[in-house]
């Protein structure tokens, strides 16, 4: 896959990944839903940081990590690491 560059590309990577790692239909999750909220916790946290690096190629720092608790989150985290 090639490396999403725009916000949109990076949103549906993020959305696509969190549906399948929390296991939730695509109307449970709003760009805005505390990961925690629907369903998951900090091990899928991780496991969703784990996953988008594999397919992203992007290095999350720690403090990423804590802060990737939505999807607009973890756009806003994979943008800055992306340097987009």
């Amino acid at each position: 896959m090639t490396t999403p560059r725009t916000e949109q590309e990076i949103r549906a990577v993020v959305r696509e990944t969190a549906l399948r790692i929390f296991e939730l239909e695509p109307e449970e999750l709003a760009d805005e839903t505390d990961f925690e909220t629907a369903g998951g916790d900090s091990l899928l946290r991780l496991e969703l940081v784990a996953a988008l690096r594999d397919r992203l190629g992007v290095e999350y720092s720690v403090a990423d990590e804590t802060e990737m608790t939505s999807v607009k989150a973890a756009v806003e985290v994979t943008r800055r690491a992306l340097g987009v």
